[in-house]
């Protein structure tokens, strides 16, 4: 009986703290880049919610991996 009751909030606590790290993860890391980098080049606010915002952000950590990747290349290949 009390296991049941233990498994049950340990179940939310567990639920609970994935959302934060998958809403930690989506909003300040992928949104927050895509907006700001939208936000650079138009003359209006963009909707933080929008798709071209998500995938700004997701193109801009794919060029972020690919440009450390070249410049780990380079200076690897030189040691």
């Amino acid at each position: 009986m009390i296991e049941e009751v233990f498994e049950g909030f340990f179940k939310l606590v567990a639920r609970l703290i994935g959302q934060i790290f998958i809403e930690l993860i989506f909003e300040i890391l992928i949104k927050g880049p895509g907006y700001f980098i939208i936000k650079l080049f138009s003359v209006a606010a963009p909707d933080p919610d929008s798709a071209k915002v998500i995938f700004t952000g997701i193109l801009f950590w794919v060029i972020i991996g690919l440009s450390s990747y070249g410049v780990y290349s380079v200076l690897g290949a030189s040691s």
